[in-house]
């Protein structure tokens, strides 16, 4: 019952967040010739094989999975995507300096319409996905689940203001935590919350910042 609530939200919204992002383009938060990306739409072709998609929120959670990108690389192909202007220009600098940019591809993120992130999935047909602290959006893991796309969320983060908000809606909080295989949480404080509203598996490798 959720997930099709957040589905139809989010759907009656669509045309709303598509008229924000030119807005946005106007004010310097997004880029226009890649305002596609945000619904979905790309022409470059999947890389061939297997392929993790990591997605991170802005130029913070960027630039703490660095050091993670590396330890991928050659190994694996990502396709990484944030959410600003800010972290794409970060990673035009950082990901050729750490010769990185042959293995990961950056992306901006669908934004969290079912049918833009269908579009999305069914196009880079990742392999797997990793989220980074706390930028979680209900149509992309739901979507993810029904795909069978397995999900890990990193270095993830509870604070107090979060906790009381999510504890005041636990059904939602058990669905959302619930979808990730495993969760590595940057505190222990992080991982006890993290557990109490549902997530499965949880351990606390430490704070990749």
């Amino acid at each position: 019952l959720a997930a099709t609530g957040w589905r139809v939200t989010a759907t009656l919204l669509a045309p709303a967040l598509r008229l924000n992002l030119h807005r946005r383009v106007a004010s310097g938060r997004e880029i226009a010739a890649r305002l596609a990306e945000r619904r979905g739409i790309d022409p470059t072709p999947r890389p061939a094989g297997r392929l993790l998609w990591m997605h991170a929120a802005s130029v913070g959670e960027t630039q703490s999975i660095l050091p993670v990108l590396a330890e991928l690389v050659p190994r694996t192909r990502v396709l990484l995507t944030t959410g600003t202007v800010t972290s794409q220009e970060l990673l035009s600098r950082r990901l050729p300096e750490m010769g990185l940019d042959t293995h990961v591809l950056h992306r901006f993120a669908p934004l969290d319409v079912p049918a833009w992130v269908r579009r999305f999935l069914a196009h880079w047909r990742p392999d797997a996905a990793t989220f980074v602290e706390s930028d979680l959006w209900p149509n992309q893991l739901v979507a993810c689940h029904a795909a069978g796309i397995k999900l890990v969320l990193i270095n993830a983060r509870m604070s107090d203001r979060s906790f009381a908000r999510w504890r005041r809606a636990p059904g939602i909080a058990r669905t959302l935590l619930g979808s990730f295989e495993h969760i590595q949480a940057r505190g222990e404080q992080d991982a006890v919350r993290l557990r109490a509203l549902g997530a499965r598996s949880v351990d606390c490798p430490g704070d990749l910042k």
